[in-house]
C-alpha cells in the first residue's frame, strides 16, 4: 500500500472530521499543520492496510490482469469495469452499471454453505 493510494487521504481527512464532531468544531483538512496532517495519514495507511489484509478492503491496484473492476457510487448503483485488449489503466476503464437480474438469482446461505464467502460494498435502493 503506497500513499499515492487515493483512499487514505479520504481515510484521513474522514477520520479527522468525524473526530471533531462531537464538539462541534468544523476544522478543515487544510488547516491543519503538515506534522498533524501526517499523524492522519500514517493511522489511514496502517488502517487501510489493515482492511485489505482482512478482506473488506479491496487492494488500489488490479490484482492479475484477469481481474475486472466493481464500484459502487454515492446511490449504491453497482457497475462493472469493462476491459479492452490489451488492458485499460483503472481510471480510464469503460464500466457498464450492472442490473438485477432475477432469471439469474441465487440463494445467499446456499452459496455460503459451498464456500463462497462475500464482502458489503454498499447499499442500493
Amino acid at each position: 500500500m503506497t500513499n499515492t493510494d487515493p483512499r487514505i487521504r479520504q481515510l484521513a481527512e474522514a477520520r479527522q472530521q468525524h473526530g471533531h464532531q462531537p464538539y462541534g468544531s468544523t476544522a478543515r483538512w487544510d488547516n491543519l499543520k503538515p506534522d498533524e496532517q501526517q499523524l492522519f495519514l500514517t493511522e489511514a495507511t496502517a488502517w487501510l492496510a489493515a482492511a485489505v489484509a482482512a478482506g473488506i478492503a479491496p487492494p488500489a491496484e488490479r490484482p492479475t490482469p484477469d481481474h475486472n473492476a466493481v464500484w459502487v457510487d454515492e446511490e449504491g448503483f453497482l457497475y462493472g469495469e469493462y476491459q479492452t485488449s490489451p488492458p485499460t489503466p483503472l481510471a480510464e476503464a469503460a464500466i457498464l452499471r450492472l442490473v438485477w437480474a432475477s432469471e439469474v438469482c441465487s440463494e445467499k446461505r446456499e452459496m455460503e454453505e459451498q464456500g463462497t464467502t462475500f464482502r458489503l460494498l454498499g447499499w442500493s435502493e
